[in-house]
Order: C-alpha cells, then structure tokens, then sequence
C-alpha cells in the first residue's frame, strides 16, 4: 500500500509541475501584449504631439538680433501654424489657405536660400504693390517724422560726424489696374523717433552689442549710434532701430529708389525691425517670399532668457586680449559689468559663434558661463505679438 502510495504520489508531481510551469508562460505572453500596446501608443502619442507641433502650435527660439527690439536674442515663441495655411503634417504642403498675411503682421517662413530653416519678419509689403527704398539721413529735410525732443545727436556739428540713416519705405498699394496704382501718391508709415533715454531702455538687453548705445564702448568714437522709431505698419504699431548706412538692396529692381518696383502676385516684401542687421527681402537670395512658404503667425512670447552669447562674442572681439583683473575692461553694462565679462566670457563663446562649437564645449559653456551669466527677462513674458 506504502508503495501503490508513492507510485500514486509520484505519478501527480509531474503534473502538479507541469502546471505550476504552465502559468508564468502565460503570464510572459500576456506581459508581451502589453508592452506592444504600451509602445505602439507611446508612438501614436508622439506622433499626435508632433503634427500638433508642426501642423497647429509650434514653438521657437530666436537666435539673432535682425527683429530687435520686437523680438530679443533668447526669445522663445508660440507660433500660430494654422493662421494663414492648413497643411499636411511633416511636410509644407497646403491642404487649404486659410487667410493672408497682412501689411505690418509678424510671420514665420521658409527662406528660399536656406530649405529646411525657419525666419521671422514684417509684412511691409503685398501682392501688387509698388515698393521703394531710400536710404535718408536721420537730419534730411525729406524725412517725414515725430522728431524726438532730446535726440542723441546734432545735426548741426561738423559733416563728417557719423549720422544715423534710414531705410525709408513708401509705396503705392495694389489697385485694379497698374496705370490706377501707378498713379496715385507714394504712401508711408507714419513715424516718431523716441528719445535717447527710451532707447537705451529698449535696447540695453537685448543681447547685441550692435545696438548699444556708444556710452556703453569704451570708446563712444568708433561705435554706431542706433535711433529707435516707432512705426504704424498697417494696423500694427511697433518699434524698429536704425543705426549706419546700410548695403544698396540687390534683390530688387534697379529702380528701387526711384520709380521703386512691384511685388510680384503672390508674393510679399518683408523686413526685420533690426533694419541694419536683417537678411530679408531687400537682398538676394532671399528678395520677394513666395505665399506658400510663409508658415505661419507669431502669438506670444512664453519665456525668455537673455544668454548674453552675442555680448560675450563681442567682449572677447573687443577686449578678450587685453584682461586684467585689476582694472577689468568691457561694456559698462550695470546688470553684467566688465569685471563678469572678463569672468564668464570665454573663447568658448568665440567658437560658437563661428559655428566651431563640440558639444562637450556646448555642455560646459552652459554649466559654468552661460547660466551664472544668464538672467531672465521676467517682463516680457506673455507678451502678446501684433
């Protein structure tokens, strides 16, 4: 019986194994499952995030200073995609146009010349008009403005003073027939330039050494005076800088200060409030944007840091050869004053600026300059963009 018991007993263990071995398969498969499930809708969400992130709401960094003092180095943006153009995720092609861009509106678009990045100007001019440039001095009796009532400079000193010059837009807007347009006046944007002390408080962080004032050199002589203007473009009003004589446009016709030139059918004239700083239409290769590679409308500015990048660039051109701890030189700058450019600007800064940066240089500029320099523009938060 004790043997019939065990023969008994030892027949059961194997199956009683067998199905204790048979579960944790089961188990493994079911785990399987789910974890495809979990990355396929990990992929599914990623997609959704990023055709929402190119098809509706983008968001974007400005890295240069050609839209001073509306947009500041360190900017970051939310940009409207679906403003003008309803288009098929991961790719610019218009499933539907929605709206136009309209004379002085911010937009986004793809440059001719450089496929795959993204600019940010001014409509200053639409399908049809006729467009010219001419290049003023700030004292020209033909300049049509608001005069400041304390202005940085005098008119009334010596002809070889450096005087500020501006690119002063007139046009004719599209009509019925070009004889119609043709004939009626040249329109332009109504000025007034602000004074020195505003500029100063527009400019000052706005993370380019191009626009400071010449108190801020060391040598006000050899520095460029920048003139701040504020403009009604359309039906938007903002502020745009001038500081030298800038290069004859030639991505125009050659009548561009003259009889001035068209804008071809579907197409626009755009410029950066930088005036003297800004690759836009006024030049090749970017000249006239075709409609469908404008992409989309700036709305807000949702944070901003001012990195101080192009300062310190422009701190190492100036002065990196010549530090001295005891009497630090550089931009007399009262939030970032010379003795912290000569601590936190580097030739580190110099190779990112020629384009020569490794990221293990990137990561280190970051950790140990950029950021003890860094400081947040708190007030221009939730700025809304016209």
């Amino acid at each position: 019986m004790t043997e019939k018991r065990s023969r008994s007993s030892g027949s059961q263990k194997p199956e009683e194994r067998n199905e204790h071995e048979s579960a944790p398969i089961v188990e493994d498969e079911e785990s399987s499952g789910s974890t495809v499930g979990s990355l396929i809708s990990l992929a599914i969400l990623f997609f959704l995030v990023f055709a929402f992130k190119h098809s509706v709401l983008d968001a974007n960094n400005i890295p240069s200073g050609s839209m001073i003092p509306t947009l500041k180095v360190g900017d970051y943006l939310f940009v409207n995609r679906m403003r003008y153009s309803l288009r098929i995720p991961f790719t610019n092609v218009e499933v539907m146009r929605i709206d136009n861009p309209q004379r002085g509106e911010i937009i986004t678009f793809n440059p001719p010349h450089e496929e795959g990045k993204q600019y940010v100007k001014r409509v200053i001019g639409v399908p049809g008009d006729r467009i010219r440039i001419r290049n003023l001095s700030v004292c020209s009796s033909d300049l049509k403005l608001k005069r400041a009532l304390q202005a940085d400079y005098d008119c009334n000193l010596s002809p070889y003073t450096k005087i500020p010059v501006i690119a002063i837009i007139e046009y004719k807007p599209a009509a019925e027939t070009s004889e119609e347009r043709d004939a009626a006046p040249w329109q332009t944007f109504a000025l007034t330039e602000m004074d020195g002390v505003k500029a100063r408080q527009v400019l000052t962080d706005s993370d380019d050494a191009e626009v400071f004032h010449p108190d801020l050199y060391e040598n006000p002589s050899a520095a460029e005076l920048p003139v701040l203007f504020r403009a009604q473009t359309g039906k938007n009003e903002h502020y745009f800088v001038e500081w030298s004589d800038p290069p004859r446009p030639d991505g125009l016709c050659d009548t561009w200060e003259t009889t001035g030139c068209v804008i071809p059918e579907d197409h626009y004239f755009v410029m950066g409030d930088n005036r003297d700083d800004s690759k836009d239409s006024r030049f090749a290769p970017v000249s006239y944007i075709g409609r469908e590679r404008i992409l989309g409308k700036p709305l807000v500015i949702y944070f901003s840091i001012d990195w101080r990048d192009q300062i310190c660039y422009a701190y190492m051109r100036n002065f990196g050869s010549f530090q001295d701890p005891g009497a630090p030189r550089g931009f007399a700058l009262e939030d970032f004053p010379p003795e912290e450019q000569q601590k936190y600007c580097t030739d580190l800064d110099s190779r990112a600026a020629m384009g020569s940066e490794t990221i293990s240089g990137y990561v280190i500029r970051t950790l140990f300059y950029r950021i003890p320099r860094m400081s947040v523009r708190w007030k221009r938060i939730g700025t809304f963009l016209e």
